[in-house]
């Protein structure tokens, strides 16, 4: 992606500083320093981030949680995802004919951690198409949402309005913005660091904050402040059954 400014090249160098430096360090995967220290509590943190939905970390639930991060909404949890892999754990075992409990099932674990085909078919059936990048140059110009992936651990990126990506990591205590040219310097980096990088393609649900510019420009700012408060959770996320 060509440099348009002064602006964006001092974007790409803060990023790749960030990306270097304590924030992504060590070998616990994308998981940020201060969740490290502090790990962060899904159940009793709020999921609105000033109309930005945003679920934390619970137990080994970080698929769910990447899947409603990167739709906007509660549309998945682990008993319908559970019922993917028991789908497939059928088929599966259909092919080498010979019963399912005669095989300890490869999609799900009893934390609650899913396989790839389960995210990939819990997707599908949500109307949406999920494929791996080998590469930032598979990215296409309308692409609005990233699942990433490695050692277990999945987190979203999605677009919001034309040019607001917001990485949706839950184990971290607010939603990070950036602009589409930290998009591609952040999945470079991942791609290094060993992550698989899935594109979600489809019909997303619309989205409030891209109806209201001064509320998505508000969220913006909030993620950018260090003292912003998370709205309050009495907001009740959408849902869909899935």
């Amino acid at each position: 992606m060509p440099i348009a400014s002064m602006k964006e090249l001092k974007e790409r160098e803060e990023l790749k500083d960030k990306m270097t430096g304590d924030h992504h360090a060590g070998d616990d995967g994308d998981v940020p320093k201060e969740a490290l220290e502090m790990p962060v509590d899904g159940e009793r943190l709020p999921t609105d981030f000033h109309g930005i939905y945003h679920e934390k970390q619970i137990g080994a639930l970080c698929a769910v949680h990447a899947l409603n991060n990167l739709v906007q909404a509660r549309w998945f949890d682990e008993v319908g995802l559970a019922e993917v892999a028991r789908d497939l754990d059928r088929r599966e075992a259909a092919l080498l004919s010979s019963p399912v409990a005669d095989h300890e099932s490869q999609n799900v674990r009893g934390d609650g951690f899913f396989s790839v085909q389960v995210i990939l078919q819990a997707l599908q059936r949500a109307g949406l198409a999920c494929g791996q990048l080998g590469s930032t140059a598979n990215r296409e110009r309308g692409d609005a949402g990233y699942i990433l992936n490695r050692r277990e651990h999945w987190f979203a990126l999605r677009r919001i309005g034309d040019r607001h990506w917001f990485d949706l990591n839950s184990m971290a205590k607010t939603p990070q913005e950036m602009s589409p040219a930290h998009v591609d310097l952040f999945l470079q980096a991942h791609f290094e660091k060993g992550y698989s990088v899935f594109a979600v393609r489809g019909a997303f649900p619309s989205h409030r904050l891209e109806r209201d510019a001064g509320a998505l420009a508000a969220a913006v700012a909030a993620c950018a402040s260090s003292g912003a408060a998370p709205a309050s959770s009495s907001t009740k996320p959408a849902t869909q059954a899935f």
